[in-house]
């Protein structure tokens, strides 16, 4: 597992320009960090190998896709043997509307995101697919009204 703290300052310039710019040119990207090409580059390819750049892709807008609906699922699930958990978060895995899956400590088991066109979608998502994953004993949802923020910028 990568350590932050191995990080050095030029490193760390690379992955702020980096999250917000990711289609620059080698060049552009030594021109924004105040790097040589050759160094920018073995910089970034160390980043790509240690695990700290993790993927390169475009952004959608869920609203303009079509989804209205961002539901927050809380899971309870009725055993918590190591084999049920994994089979809920591989079974999780396989639902396309479920966009974020996390375990947690507290109440519930699992907290889903949940992006749905409607409220009738979200309905049958629940009842077809979310109460059909393996032992799950209850769901409680908190619809959004307002996304106030949605950055994928990790503090750097």
């Amino acid at each position: 597992m990568p350590d932050k703290t191995s990080l050095d300052e030029a490193d760390k310039r690379i992955l702020r320009v980096l999250q917000n710019q990711p289609e620059l040119t080698m060049r552009e990207l030594g021109e924004a960090t105040g790097l040589s090409h050759t160094p920018c580059w073995r910089r970034l390819k160390r980043l790509q190998e240690e695990g700290y750049i993790t993927d390169k892709r475009y952004l959608l807008d869920a609203q303009k896709m079509g989804f209205e609906i961002v539901a927050f699922c809380f899971v309870r699930m009725a055993s918590h043997k190591r084999s049920t958990l994994e089979e809920f978060e591989r079974a999780s895995r396989d639902i396309p509307e479920v966009v974020e899956c996390y375990t947690t400590a507290g109440e519930y088991d699992f907290i889903l995101k949940v992006l749905s066109r409607s409220i009738r979608d979200y309905e049958e998502a629940v009842k077809h697919k979310l109460l059909q994953l393996p032992h799950v004993s209850l769901i409680n949802t908190s619809l959004t009204l307002k996304e106030v923020k949605n950055t994928p910028d990790i503090p750097v």
